[in-house]
């Protein structure tokens, strides 16, 4: 199911992040709704489920996508006006790429990453089922690094 397409709650996720302010911006301009927050931390609505950036001084930036990222499934359009959004905000940080073409499996992936480095990934299956249906195929993602 999609974000905010069903009955279950909200996720929550707390990330690190360098400077709060940096990342309000960041995520205000993606369209999310900022809760409280403070020079320390800041409650983000991401699209329906509530993430936490809090200050670290200790942010370790890994090279390609895995093993750590988030994001959300979202339809074809939305994914198209948060690819905008990001090409906005981070044009050399931002990658769109179809995924096993032709495939059962077969996806759209954004990708980017917000100021801080954490890595964010955007997704839209041609077959929404196929992001939870086993058909036999285990292919997930890369080889991490």
């Amino acid at each position: 199911m999609l974000a905010g397409m069903d009955d279950r709650p909200p996720f929550h996720l707390a990330f690190p992040c360098r400077d709060v302010v940096e990342t309000v911006s960041f995520y205000r301009g993606l369209g999310c709704a900022i809760g409280r927050n403070s020079e320390h931390a800041a409650i983000i609505d991401f699209f329906g489920h509530q993430i936490v950036a809090h200050r670290s001084d200790a942010i370790e930036v890994q090279h390609g996508i895995y093993p750590r990222h988030f994001g959300v499934m979202v339809e074809l359009e939305a994914l198209d006006r948060i690819e905008a959004d990001l090409r906005r905000q981070a044009p050399d940080r931002t990658e769109r790429a179809l995924r096993f073409s032709g495939e059962p499996i077969e996806h759209h992936s954004l990708q980017s990453r917000d100021p801080s480095g954490n890595v964010l990934e955007f997704k839209t299956y041609t077959d929404p089922s196929a992001a939870y249906v086993d058909r036999g195929d285990a292919r997930i993602g890369d080889v991490a690094p």
